[in-house]
């Protein structure tokens, strides 16, 4: 599952005030890349899932994720923001983001193994340091490594 991350995917110093603001930075990365068609449909997708119930995973993260017809091709975008953000109404906040986006014809086996993928390692405090503190590059690395499992 490694194509499911690229280079440009990966964001650091989000400069967002609120949830959404992350979250359009992330969805425009997501349209930059050629992974979902529409910016703002996407958007849209992302959000009425983040209504049903935040994507507040604990650890100061966000795992949002849209399954759409949007999404040209399963992808993972990763961002790191510069100030914590407001994430759920108790009022968690997240200093990093990996949102999942996936295509509705793979909405169930493709999205569950991310899911997985991604759990298993994100109860470990080195490996969420290890985003935190990272380079690009070396993030790019441990998330393709965490993919291809």
């Amino acid at each position: 599952m490694s194509k499911l991350l690229s280079e440009n995917c990966i964001v650091f110093d989000i400069d967002a005030a609120e949830k959404q603001d992350v979250l359009m930075a992330l969805v425009k990365e997501l349209h930059a890349a050629g992974k979902i068609t529409d910016v703002n449909e996407f958007f849209e997708d992302v959000l009425a899932r983040e209504a049903i119930a935040p994507t507040y995973v604990g650890f100061d993260m966000g795992l949002p994720h849209g399954k759409t017809d949007h999404v040209l091709e399963a992808s993972v975008c990763f961002g790191r923001t510069k100030n914590p953000v407001a994430w759920t109404e108790d009022g968690e906040t997240v200093d990093l983001v990996i949102m999942i986006a996936v295509p509705l014809s793979e909405a169930g086996n493709t999205h569950m193994k991310i899911l997985a993928s991604l759990s298993r390692k994100l109860m470990h405090e080195e490996f969420r340091e290890s985003l935190r503190n990272s380079s690009k590059e070396q993030v790019f690395a441990i998330l393709t490594e965490v993919l291809e499992g």
